[in-house]
């Protein structure tokens, strides 16, 4: 079987499916595989890691159906070699030769009998305008886990409250809360924040996407052009988030987000040394930035602020300061203190959006 195929779509095809396969140590080969299925003039390409799945499809020029699963490491260095245009591929009974002009190439299939694809979609979907979704996701899924020991901490927990919606999500050491009109009928679940990296990465340039629930398989599904998302949900117990947002504040503080960055970072070269850790000092004078060490002084760095309220000195990992910083383009952010060791709340002009820090410890 003969199939000629555009060697630059066929490319991306392929390294956006791979972004799905498993890399798990221990995992069935065949899941570090892509699976190829030719019908009715489409190839199909199919890749899971078996808790999310990814579907594409590109034009072909063959409509006899045939089926393979390749290791694609070899394939994909071989055809970004190639000159950009149309390529051929031989299918034969056990490999696959790709031959563009002069240049031949050979890979063996991987057995793939078994491989899983994705479940039939019949469930009705919803439209979620491309911008709306990369701001919501934007908003909160820095602050999720990337520590997969405990699963419902990596996840973006959508929780319904009538009418509107929570989008939370944490690590333990800090808070994202995002509260929302749901009116693009999103349904309560925990989604893996992983997969809704990559499908925010993927759809970036497109205008708007399809969304739907799997309630039987507990899944969720999103669809852009040709492309399909699954993944399934989390299932456990969310942390009691609201208990973790402070009910009043002593200080107020304004600051400029920019020199709030750039000030951080600057400190960041000291902080490195003692556990990652800046100290921030409040007081009318402005906000002082030091290393949680004693010479402290002697690496600091002054910014000026608009203050209200008692004096206050916190500190924080500067990791956290930096990720929050860099989710907003506001020219200013607002930091409210209850006390040295009280969770500190960190505003921008999204008016329903709240961002928790836990402080660190240090000896006064």
């Amino acid at each position: 079987m003969e199939i000629t195929i555009n060697k630059d779509f066929l490319l991306e095809s392929i390294l956006q499916a791979s972004r799905f396969t498993s890399s798990r140590v221990g995992s069935a080969a065949g899941l570090q595989g892509i699976l190829f299925l030719n019908k009715q003039e489409r190839l199909h390409l199919y890749s899971t890691d078996l808790s999310t799945f990814f579907h594409t499809s590109i034009s072909s020029n063959q409509t006899e159906e045939c089926r393979f699963l390749l290791d694609i490491r070899k394939v994909v260095e071989f055809l970004s070699y190639l000159a950009p245009g149309d390529i051929t591929a031989h299918v034969e009974k056990d490999k696959i030769t790709i031959l563009q002009k002069k240049s031949k190439g050979t890979f063996s299939f991987m057995p793939g009998v078994d491989f899983p694809t994705p479940p039939k979609m019949d469930a009705q979907t919803h439209k979620i305008e491309v911008k709306t979704f990369e701001k919501i996701i934007s908003l909160v899924l820095f602050s999720a886990s990337k520590d997969l020991s405990r699963p419902v901490l990596s996840g973006i927990n959508f929780v319904e409250k009538d009418g509107e919606m929570d989008v939370v999500s944490t690590d333990g050491f800090r808070l994202s809360l995002l509260h929302i009109k749901n009116d693009i009928n999103l349904k309560a679940s925990l989604v893996p924040a992983e997969f809704l990296m990559e499908l925010s990465r993927n759809v970036k340039e497109k205008k708007e996407i399809q969304m739907s629930y799997l309630d039987k398989e507990k899944m969720i599904f999103f669809k852009t052009d040709n492309d399909e998302y699954f993944t399934r949900l989390i299932e456990g117990d969310f942390p009691p988030y609201e208990r973790v947002i402070p009910k009043e504040k002593k200080t107020t503080v304004v600051l400029d987000r920019e020199d709030l960055i750039r000030n951080v970072k600057l400190i960041s070269v000291f902080a490195r040394d003692f556990s990652n850790i800046v100290v921030c000092s409040f007081d009318k004078k402005g906000l002082t930035l030091s290393p949680k060490t004693e010479g402290g002084a002697e690496n600091s760095t002054t910014q000026d602020c608009e203050f209200e309220g008692e004096e206050m000195r916190v500190a924080f990992n500067f990791k956290f300061l930096v990720d929050f910083l860099n989710s907003t383009k506001d020219e200013k952010i607002s930091i409210e203190l209850l006390r040295p060791d009280a969770p500190v709340v960190l505003r921008t002009s999204e008016k329903d959006y709240t961002h928790i820090i836990m402080p660190v410890r240090i000896q006064e």
